[in-house]
C-alpha cells in the first residue's frame, strides 16, 4: 500500500468521522428536544453512511457507536411511552360505581387527550384505540345504568348479559366489576318485589320465575343474605327454601 494511498485513506475516515460527529451533535439535540423518530432516522441515516464505508476502512467503532445510541434512544422511548400506558393501567384498577362513574370518564378524557396529543411521538396508538374502545363500554355501561331500574326484570337482564357477553375478552376489570355489581343490584331488586308478595319461595320456583339456574341463584343470595339491607332472611339447603324478611318495603 503506497504512502499517497494511506494518506487519502486517512483524510477519507477523517472526513466520514467529522461528518458522523455532525450527525451525532444533530440526533443529540433531537434527543433533548424530545423528537425521538427523527432522532432515530438520523441514527439509520448514519449506520447506512457507515455501512457504504465498511469497505474502505474499519468503521466497527463508529458501527457499535450508533447502535448504542440507537439503543439509548429506544430505551428512552419506551420509558415515555410506559408513563401513558401506567397511567391507562392505573385508571383500570380504579373502583367505579354510579356515583363516581362521570368523574372517572373525565380522567380517562384527560388521558386520551394526551396521547392523542403525542400520538406519533412516543408510539401511543394502541393504547388510544385501547381508550377507544373503553369509552365504547362505558356509554354501553351509561345506558344499563340509566334503564336499568325502570326496564322489567328479563329486559334488563338480557341487556347486562349482552354487556357481559361482548366485555368478557376484554382487559378491564372495573368495568367488568361495575357490570356484576349492577347485576347484584337488579337481583336484589327483583327479591324486593318478590318479598313483598311472599314470606318464602322454593329455589326451584324463584328459579323460574328470575330465569336463572338455581345454583347461580343460590349463590346470589347467600351473597345477598349477608347484606344488612337485604329483602331475604335465610336460605334453608334442606328443604331449599328462600325465607323473606318480615319488614318489607
Amino acid at each position: 500500500m503506497s504512502f499517497n494511498f494511506k494518506v487519502e485513506n486517512f483524510k477519507n475516515k477523517k472526513n466520514l468521522v467529522e461528518e458522523l460527529e455532525y450527525y451525532k451533535s444533530v440526533i443529540l439535540k433531537k434527543v433533548k428536544n424530545g423528537d425521538y423518530n427523527s432522532a432515530l432516522e438520523k441514527v439509520r441515516s448514519a449506520l447506512i453512511l457507515i455501512q457504504e464505508h465498511k469497505d474502505s476502512f474499519n468503521t466497527e467503532k463508529e458501527l457499535l457507536d450508533f447502535f448504542d445510541l440507537s439503543k439509548r434512544i429506544q430505551i428512552e422511548l419506551n420509558d415515555h411511552r410506559m408513563i401513558y400506558e401506567r397511567r391507562f393501567n392505573n385508571l383500570l384498577r380504579e373502583k367505579i360505581d354510579e356515583t363516581n362513574l362521570e368523574n372517572f370518564s373525565k380522567l380517562l378524557a384527560m388521558l386520551k387527550n394526551d396521547v392523542d396529543h403525542n400520538l406519533d411521538r412516543y408510539h401511543l396508538k394502541d393504547i388510544s384505540e385501547k381508550i377507544t374502545k373503553y369509552f365504547k363500554y362505558i356509554k354501553k355501561m351509561y345506558e344499563i345504568l340509566s334503564c336499568y331500574k325502570v326496564l322489567n326484570y328479563h329486559d334488563a337482564s338480557d341487556k347486562i348479559f349482552e354487556f357481559v357477553r361482548d366485555i368478557k375478552c376484554e382487559n378491564f376489570p372495573n368495568l367488568k366489576m361495575l357490570i356484576s355489581l349492577t347485576y347484584q343490584n337488579l337481583i336484589s331488586n327483583k327479591l324486593y318485589e318478590f318479598s313483598r308478595d311472599f314470606d318464602r319461595l322454593s329455589l326451584s320456583n324463584l328459579s323460574k320465575k328470575m330465569a336463572m339456574n338455581q345454583e347461580q341463584l343460590c349463590d346470589f343470595i347467600n351473597l345477598l343474605k349477608k347484606q344488612p339491607k337485604s329483602p331475604v332472611q335465610d336460605y334453608l339447603p334442606t328443604t331449599q327454601e328462600i325465607i323473606f324478611k318480615r319488614s318489607r318495603l
